[in-house]
């Protein structure tokens, strides 16, 4: 499991001395709604405030704990701001895909919050196992809007094992801050696949380019064997 992370706390104007006041107003934001995890790209939420009250301490609570390295002191205006890598997923659960993670600022009675989903860049079918030539399967799709994409069209091109192109199947639009899809029951394979190691990319373009690691797009492979 990951440790948690650390935010970087930067006040938005020093402010000498103590002053005492009500937080009438207070309210937080995000830079985004969507998030990488740290396992496929390092993010960076920044997390800002403002109608806190004046000179005084709060502390960064993310989904229900103390965030380290969380606390400060508000401006002379009540405001403040930070940034810290993204949490992964994994600190929530070891097979979680996604998150929608809790965002507050405690300062005495108040606690304004935000929400911000971290993903993961990621492609599966459900059942994994039995005849790919006849298994019908629902498949799901992570994190296709980790480029900033709004319901961004998914597709899977199927790859042959000679390496030519077979066929791209839409699977329809990712929703969500993150662009998640999961599709009703199909078939694994709409046509009759020929015996060997079949490459399915999923991405989020109609026309198939093999996704390498300096492809300029989203893009998610697996590998399927017929028999």
């Amino acid at each position: 499991m990951r440790s948690r992370p650390t935010l970087a706390l930067t006040v938005l104007a020093v402010a000498l001395g103590a002053a005492t006041g009500e937080a009438s107003a207070a309210e937080i934001s995000v830079n985004r709604s969507c998030f990488a995890d740290p396992t496929d790209r390092e993010d960076t939420v920044t997390v800002r405030g403002s109608g806190f009250a004046p000179n005084a301490r709060y502390q960064v609570i993310l989904d229900g704990r103390p965030l380290k390295g969380g606390a400060g002191r508000t401006d002379k205006d009540g405001r403040m701001s930070g940034r810290f890598v993204a949490p992964s997923v994994g600190t929530v659960s070891r097979v979680a895909r996604r998150h929608r993670f809790d965002l507050r600022v405690r300062q005495g009675g108040f606690e304004p919050a935000v929400y911000f989903t971290v993903s993961r860049l990621f492609a599966s079918f459900s059942p994994a196992r039995g005849n790919p030539r006849k298994l019908k399967v629902r498949f799901s799709a992570f994190g296709f809007s980790l480029t900033g994409q709004k319901r961004p069209p998914i597709y899977v091109h199927y790859v042959s094992p000679r390496g030519k192109l077979a066929r791209t199947v839409r699977l329809g639009r990712g929703t969500g801050a993150c662009g998640f899809r999961r599709t009703g029951k199909r078939r694994l394979f709409a046509f009759d696949p020929i015996r060997g190691s079949w490459r399915l990319q999923f991405d989020t373009r109609r026309r198939y380019r093999e996704g390498t690691s300096r492809s300029g797009f989203l893009f998610y492979t697996l590998r399927v064997k017929v028999r």
